[in-house]
């Protein structure tokens, strides 16, 4: 099962957030996705993880840690495009 994370850096020279939230693998700790915060909150995470992402557990990291998230792991914006959740497409019927 996947959990969320809410991982935090100091803010940046501008006073702005640098926060995401993190998406991972249960069985190994992978992070399978992370969606940048922003000023988006919670609602920044695709349907199905939301609500986790609003009761996430918060991580303190390094700004580094931080932009490292931010280039190397996938931001889809929608969870079907997260490689395993592909079943949470929903298909209309045209």
């Amino acid at each position: 099962m996947a959990r969320i994370l809410h991982i935090c850096a100091e803010n940046d020279v501008n006073g702005n957030p640098q926060r995401l939230y993190a998406l991972i693998d249960g069985l190994n700790g992978a992070i399978l996705a992370s969606w940048d915060e922003g000023y988006h909150g919670h609602h920044a995470v695709p349907g199905p993880w939301r609500r986790d992402a609003y009761g996430a557990e918060r991580t303190e990291i390094s700004t580094d840690s931080y932009h490292w998230l931010l280039a190397n792991t996938p931001h889809p914006d929608w969870a079907h495009e997260v490689p395993g959740y592909e079943h949470l497409r929903e298909w209309v019927a045209a």
